[in-house]
């Protein structure tokens, strides 16, 4: 006789056990493949460069005048602009002089005229160091002080429209040639700033937006106005106030012992004082200017051992290219120049990298790279940092923001070298194969943001775009599919 035995059948509790059993080795296999795809790195070793290359508000740069004397318009040009770019020049300063208009509003041409220059400056891929000033010499009247704050509001909403390409604005409107010396109309006094010093700069600061620095001409003006003899600190830098917002401008650069009258009161002690607080101050601010002098008093300074020194020494971002000529040409005749160049501002390069071979989408990819700064100084301005990845079968691009908090300190500082974790969160659809690597150092602003003018280039052969200003890493990563990993069970 033949006897049936019933199976029991499989519990509910069972089956719950059963599929999370399941789920456990599902995860669990998810988490053997992340750590298979951290596992495998590549190394990478980057070659540096000696070229001068334009890069962002740094360098260099060319003065133009585009409203001179009696009001004559001389408006910037995109092919002039051009032809600079092509020199390793990225920077223009725009000296508009309100010669006409001491004594009454500024047409609505002017305001026209400059917004044009702005389009032009933006069309060419430079940015512009900024100044007004009522006249071109010593013993020249400049303006009332409610004149001067009348032409601030009128010119506020052109200058706030276009500070995308302001690298920053000199205090200017003040004196001899904006210098904020030898005022007619006190605006400022013979032992530095007064009552209508301070209403000007606070109305200056307003005009611009709170990431944009305004450079005054002594650092003694800029303690006066803050009340503060202490440089900037990392954690002060970058705020919106007077101390985080006042940069330099020495427009008399190594013409003397004191750089005529830049640094006062001038005996050794005083000096040596002032140029500990730019030492420190102008690691988180722009300092620009030019040199004027070649004459007997400035020879012991304007070779280029104590050139160099000085530039370094006060994180110099930018420099007029076209004066003082003499001592331009002491420069080139000395063999400095070039090296001048290539370090004014930021100098970025890679020294080598650690990149995974592979990734997983939906998940955390993490790139470690070696950097130094050879320049002088540090980025001013708001900077992005993305790590970029190419999908070598359609050229798709998937941008990726890094870093935490503000990335000017994360990067190296001048004569740094730092290694940098970057680690950003990959696209869940991303598609399965082979992109590859790259770094960008994007304008924050949207008008400039894809433009590849207005991103960094790192000082390294081989890596460079200029078709989209990415720096490629020089490695390619394999993406696999992080949501639906295969499970195999036994």
């Amino acid at each position: 006789m033949m006897r049936f035995v019933s199976r029991p059948r499989l519990t509910t509790d069972r089956t719950i056990r059963f599929l999370i059993l399941i789920a456990l080795i599902v995860a669990m296999s998810g988490v053997a493949e992340r750590r298979a795809a951290a596992s495998g790195q590549q190394t990478i070793t980057y070659r540096a460069s000696a070229e001068n290359f334009p890069n962002p508000e740094r360098g260099f740069y060319i003065q133009r005048a585009p409203i001179w004397r009696n009001g004559e318009r001389i408006p910037l040009t995109r092919n002039d602009l051009l032809r600079a770019r092509g020199q390793g020049i990225s920077m223009v300063r725009t000296y508009y002089l309100l010669e006409p208009y001491r004594n009454q509003p500024l047409p609505q041409s002017v305001i026209d005229y400059l917004q044009a220059d702005f389009a032009t400056a933006r069309e060419a891929g430079v940015k512009i160091v900024l100044r007004f000033s009522y006249n071109f010499g010593i013993g020249e009247p400049d303006a009332p002080p409610e004149r001067v704050l009348q032409h601030i509001d009128q010119l506020k909403p052109v200058i706030r429209s276009n500070a995308d390409v302001i690298a920053f604005m000199e205090a200017g409107f003040i004196g001899a040639w904006g210098e904020w010396h030898n005022s007619t109309n006190n605006l400022i006094g013979s032992s530095g700033v007064n009552d209508n010093t301070r209403v000007i700069t606070s109305r200056l600061l307003a005009a611009l937006p709170p990431e944009r620095a305004i450079a005054v001409r002594t650092p003694r003006y800029k303690q006066q106005l803050t009340g503060d003899e202490t440089p900037l600190t990392a954690q002060e830098a970058y705020r919106n106030t007077p101390k985080a917002r006042l940069g330099a401008h020495n427009d008399c650069l190594l013409a003397s012992r004191n750089d005529w009258g830049t640094y006062w009161p001038s005996d050794d002690e005083s000096i040596a004082r002032q140029k500990r607080f730019l030492q420190q101050d102008n690691l988180f601010l722009p300092q620009g200017g030019e040199t004027c002098n070649d004459n007997e008093e400035a020879q012991p300074y304007i070779g280029c051992a104590n050139a160099l020194n000085e530039l370094a020494m006060m994180r110099w971002s930018t420099i007029n290219s076209g004066y003082h000529p003499g001592v331009l040409q002491r420069w080139r005749d000395e063999g400095c120049y070039d090296d001048i160049a290539r370090r004014l501002g930021y100098r970025f390069r890679l020294i080598d990298a650690a990149i995974p071979r592979s990734a997983l989408s939906g998940a955390p990819f993490s790139v470690t790279v070696r950097m130094t700064n050879e320049g002088f100084a540090r980025p001013y301005n708001p900077r992005g940092l993305e790590l970029v990845l190419r999908y070598t079968v359609n050229g798709a691009i998937t941008r990726m923001p890094v870093g935490a908090g503000d990335i000017r300190l994360l990067l190296p500082g001048p004569g740094e070298t730092k290694t940098l974790t970057l680690t950003a969160q990959l696209p869940a659809r991303l598609a399965t194969g082979d992109y590859e690597a790259l770094l960008n150092l994007p304008d924050p602003a949207s008008s400039l943001n894809t433009r590849p003018e207005y991103s960094i280039r790192l000082a390294n052969e081989g890596v460079w775009e200029p078709s989209t200003g990415y720096n490629r890493l020089l490695a390619t990563v394999t993406v696999r599919n992080g949501m639906f990993l295969p499970v195999i069970v036994r």
